[in-house]
């Protein structure tokens, strides 16, 4: 079986040689269709928007005495380094060989954005789900440490939440029951927000440690700010160690507030947000679960509006170049 996804620009009477009218006119319309939502590279006019980045050193062995080598057959600058080998700006890239324009990236971007399903998108674009999830490695990998330098201040609210373990993947106890409560069935993902920017990482399995919560957090939240979360002992750690000015409320105490009393209503929005995300892919491999985190977290933190959030993309994918095989991902 090929390792490529279903085309979606085959239709039931691909290779039929004799056709009705009405399945002439629908092989036309759809393949047309299809078409118009993949235009060639050269017809995208995407050139001029690569050939504005250029390489600051050659992506085989890095160095910089390299010169223009003419263009290619999409117009896009080549150059010749000293070492003999011939790059382009998209070498080393996500975007490295590939057959699909930038411009079907940043439509698959704004989907993501918006909470669309991987399989939804596939169908939208007319994509193979391979496509759409191969896409999706390339943002994750694009994101790697994109919160490593997110420093909350001021007034931050922190507090975890959970995700369960994939159903085939749950510990049971000696008598074949499933594990219950905050066990090892439970991923904690620990939130923390100042309102401006908003960091979302694993802990680990179950409920965590003081530990747990300050390795996670250490980084992220400025010394001497004021931490506003609920009265378990997790966070005691993290508030000692920072000199954090802490407000402290029992859960109890909270239960069934109107949002607008609750006072750790901003991060109980962002847990929420949170769950809607990532059930919008409810079967993904957990293992991924932090890229998805740092992918959230991006849509979540600035710049607020969609397509500045792919320009960001865009410029990280050519400034930090990472490249991701296809073969590499489903080989």
């Amino acid at each position: 079986m090929s390792r490529h996804g279903k085309s979606r620009k085959q239709t039931p009477w691909d290779g039929v040689e004799e056709k009705t009218p009405t399945q002439e006119f629908l092989q036309m319309h759809y393949v047309a269709r299809y078409e118009q939502r993949h235009p060639t590279i050269r017809e995208t006019g995407e050139a001029s928007l690569i050939n504005s980045y250029v390489p600051s050193k050659c992506p085989y062995c890095g160095s910089e005495n390299f010169i223009r080598k003419g263009v290619d057959a999409n117009g896009i600058q080549r150059y010749k380094c000293i070492c003999g080998q011939t790059f382009r700006p998209t070498t080393g890239t996500v975007f490295d060989s590939r057959k699909i324009p930038i411009s079907e990236w940043m439509e698959y971007c704004l989907n993501i954005f918006r909470y669309v399903s991987l399989n939804a998108d596939s169908w939208n674009n007319r994509n193979a789900f391979s496509t759409s999830k191969y896409w999706l490695e390339k943002l994750f990998l694009t994101l790697e440490g994109s919160q490593d330098n997110i420093v909350l201040e001021g007034t931050v609210w922190l507090d975890e939440t959970y995700y369960s373990v994939l159903m085939k993947d749950r510990e049971r106890d000696a008598n074949g029951n499933l594990l219950r409560g905050l066990s090892r069935n439970q991923i904690c993902i620990g939130v923390a927000t100042d309102k401006r920017h908003t960091v979302c990482l694993i802990e680990g399995y179950g409920k965590p440690t003081q530990s747990h919560s300050y390795e996670t957090f250490k980084t992220h939240i400025k010394p001497e700010s004021t931490v506003i979360h609920d009265k378990e002992s997790v966070h005691r750690k993290l508030i000692d160690k920072l000199s954090l000015k802490s407000q402290a409320y029992a859960s109890k105490d909270l239960k069934g507030l109107a949002d607008s009393e609750n006072p750790l209503n901003p991060v109980n929005r962002i847990h929420n947000l949170l769950k809607m995300f990532l059930n919008a892919h409810s079967g993904f491999n957990r293992n991924e679960l932090q890229g998805y985190l740092n992918l959230y977290s991006f849509v979540i933190n600035p710049p607020a509006d969609h397509l500045e959030k792919v320009e960001k993309i865009i410029k990280m994918v050519f400034e930090n170049p990472k490249s991701l095989r296809y073969r590499d991902q489903f080989g």
